[in-house]
């Protein structure tokens, strides 16, 4: 009796998911216009940009939910409403890596998208994109200029981590001003790529439903994981690890791992960040703007001192130098939340990862927003 009845269930639970599969192929196809991307990033052989008027549902960091990305005519991230875009007198520029590109949150909840919001008489163009660095930043400007695009004001964000993509990654191709990453992820076996295509393009409803369920199982384990006393005790330990990025900020040049740096080497990589400022700088002065420099603490940052090498100083030299309009830190801020809040890792970032939460977004935005617009 009790086979019959599994045998009838499981002849039924086939039946069902073939018709709901059919369904989901002729939806997909007629009813959602759509593409839904894992991603909006294009990988090329020796370069990576955000693919133009994309829609994604993104989710790179383990512990974040999957969020939706768009991208614009010219493939930059933005809130997904072209209404009045690229149409007002006044233009500002947002360059930087992961960081400025939002990773990790909606665009609506990251701090381009907050300013975007606030400031209705701008076209604010992010140009964040993972793994850029001002090599990059400096082709992007001149390949904007060159659209006829120009800004009146221009802000670089400058992580820790440009120093380590400048000394691994980026060079400029001989003969061209483009940059070419040196170590770029080859391009996926034609056949996957097809496949791949094929789900995307046919079973959209499977993926929405999937997206929707993993979601929400994430955020369960998540709440679960805060309430465990060993999750507590690996949170404080996770603040005080050094980052092989950060390492030079506290040991000596010869205690590091020099194969890290190569090919160009640690001393290259600040240089290379200096020598691409000070081509962004000259730009920004040509075309009459505003430039702005932006740094902001990882975790480890703000739990040691940085007695080999200070962050701090070296992009308060570097805006200096360039007579940019303001050094924005956040390092103020965000030591004052550590000085005041035991949780202050879980408040600034996203869980196990160096990216920030919803509210240190909005931190950023705000003080940007007072001391820049």
């Amino acid at each position: 009796m009790i086979l019959k009845k599994l045998n009838k269930f499981f002849k039924l639970s086939f039946v069902y998911l073939i018709f709901f599969l059919i369904g989901d192929v002729i939806v997909s196809n007629f009813f959602i216009n759509t593409k839904i991307e894992n991603n909006c990033y294009k990988w090329l052989d020796n370069f990576h940009h955000l693919k133009k008027n994309c829609y994604a549902k993104e989710k790179w960091i383990k512990k974040s939910k999957s969020y939706k990305v768009f991208t614009d005519k010219n493939g930059f991230r933005f809130s997904g409403n072209e209404k009045g875009r690229y149409k007002k007198e006044k233009t500002a520029f947002f360059f930087g890596g992961s960081f400025t590109y939002g990773m990790g949150v909606s665009f609506e909840d990251s701090f381009v998208g907050l300013i975007e919001k606030s400031k209705k008489d701008y076209n604010i163009l992010n140009l964040g994109v993972a793994g850029y660095s001002p090599t990059v930043f400096s082709y992007q400007l001149d390949e904007l200029i060159k659209k006829d695009i120009n800004p009146n004001k221009i802000f670089l964000v400058l992580d820790i981590i440009d120093v380590y993509n400048e000394a691994t990654n980026w060079k400029i191709k001989e003969n061209t001003s483009k940059p070419i990453n040196i170590n770029s992820i080859p391009n996926a076996d034609t056949s996957k790529k097809k496949f791949k295509n094929f789900k995307r393009k046919n079973f959209k409803v499977t993926r929405i439903i999937t997206t929707s369920i993993n979601n929400s199982l994430r955020s369960l384990r998540f709440h679960v994981s805060k309430i465990k006393k060993n999750n507590i005790k690996k949170k404080v330990n996770e603040e005080k690890k050094i980052s092989k990025y950060t390492s030079f900020l506290y040991n000596d040049k010869i205690d590091l791992d020099k194969s890290f740096w190569q090919p160009y080497g640690l001393q290259e990589g600040l240089l290379k960040i200096e020598r691409s400022i000070e081509k962004i700088s000259k730009t920004a002065k040509d075309k009459n703007s505003d430039f702005y420099i932006i740094i902001y603490p990882w975790p480890d940052m703000l739990s040691h001192e940085q007695d080999k090498f200070n962050w701090e100083l070296f992009a308060e030299r570097i805006c200096k130098e360039n007579s940019c309009t303001k050094l924005i830190s956040f390092f103020p801020e965000f030591n004052k939340i550590k000085e005041t809040s035991n949780k202050w890792v879980d408040k600034l970032y996203i869980d196990e990862d160096i990216h920030l939460t919803k509210f240190g977004h909005n931190l950023v935005a705000g003080k940007i927003l007072d001391e820049s617009f």
